[in-house]
């Protein structure tokens, strides 16, 4: 279950009675309590309870016979629910400090709703979730979705170690990430190519002079990496002169004020180019408030990720939208496929946002 989602009465009242269950207080085929009894006993309404054995039957634990009652189903009965957990940092800040795990989310609730799975954030141990999973009766544990480029090696070795679950791994592009286990595929964003297109655009405004604004990202991420190649690669297809000079680069920490300062810097020693390219938008939203400050006009800059839209739009500056929810839904689609085997590494587009001047 998501986090922030607390379970209903009946639905509480629903698990405590599948708790009993499983201990054998109820065995198979022999009926429950009447639902006045169940109502009575849990201090609770007789619709309340009503519901929660309704949530029974549907799950195939239980099932009715007419003017007899409702009795406990056995495996042949069994409806399993399709479950896949989702393995991430998350505190009650992490949508405030961490945008992007807003945007996972948004994924995760629109592909599991589509494909019928239900989603279970992993509190602790990874491993001990899937096997508890694997023990219940009513659950078909699918695999696991993980969110965080920290947890890249760990992430690996569980895949090896549980062969016949599906994981996948989406957004961060890993170094070793064409090195993945068998049940593993990694859902990226085509970096290369999406900045390849953004030089293209910008060359198309008549753009021939270029600095690039790149971040250097925790060692193994070679997410921006795969984003400067591609531009480089374009500038040189194009036959557009870029110096090492005109690459500037700094680690992941107060990047929009590091742009700031770097921008300011290269126009206060003269340097005019015709176009600044920004493998993210924070860097973007630095370099255009230097270039207000200064009152320097005519250049054109370019971002990357359109993960916080406001900032594009607000300076008007040309980015590339990242397909982050799109990678955690085309994860779940492929999670619920039994039997398709995916690539190892699946690439998907960028598509160019265009804005208008400020």
């Amino acid at each position: 279950m998501l986090p922030g989602a607390k379970l209903p009465v009946y639905m509480r009242l629903k698990n405590e009675i599948l708790a009993d269950i499983k201990s054998g207080k109820y065995p198979e085929n022999t009926p429950l309590p009447a639902v006045n009894v169940i109502a009575d006993s849990a201090g609770i309404s007789v619709r309340t309870a009503y519901l929660a054995v309704q949530e029974l039957v549907k799950d195939g634990v239980c099932f009715r016979r007419p003017k007899k009652g409702t009795f406990v189903g056995g495996p042949e009965n069994l409806v399993r629910h399709a479950v896949c957990a989702v393995w991430t940092e998350y505190s009650e800040k992490t949508p405030f400090d961490y945008p992007l795990s807003s945007v996972f989310y948004c994924g995760i609730l629109q592909g599991c709703g589509r494909f019928g799975i239900t989603p279970v954030l992993v509190s602790g141990s990874p491993e001990e979730v899937i096997r508890r999973y694997d023990r219940s009766r009513e659950f078909d544990f699918k695999g696991v979705l993980v969110l965080d480029s920290g947890k890249f090696d760990a992430a690996v070795e569980l895949a090896r170690k549980f062969p016949e679950k599906r994981f996948f791994f989406v957004n961060y592009v890993m170094e070793k990430i064409n090195d993945l286990p068998p049940n593993m595929t990694a859902v990226v964003d085509d970096g290369y190519r999406g900045a390849y297109r953004m030089i293209e655009h910008l060359i198309s405004l008549q753009c021939n002079d270029f600095v690039i604004f790149n971040v250097d990202l925790d060692p193994g991420d070679r997410t921006y990496c795969d984003r400067l190649r591609g531009a480089l690669a374009a500038l040189r297809e194009y036959s557009v002169p870029v110096e090492a000079k005109d690459v500037l680069r700094r680690d992941r920490f107060k990047q929009e004020e590091w742009a700031f300062l770097a921008m300011t810097r290269l126009l206060r020693s003269g340097r005019r180019p015709q176009a600044v390219f920004c493998v993210n938008d924070l860097l973007a939203v630095g370099v255009c408030r230097a270039l207000e400050a200064e009152k320097v006009t005519g250049v054109a800059v370019a971002g990357y990720d359109n993960l916080y839209p406001h900032f594009s739009e607000q300076w008007g500056f040309d980015t590339m939208q990242v397909p982050y929810s799109q990678m955690v839904i085309e994860s779940l689609r492929l999670l619920s496929s039994d039997g398709e085997s995916p690539e190892r590494v699946i690439k998907l587009r960028s598509e160019l946002v265009e804005r208008k001047g400020k």
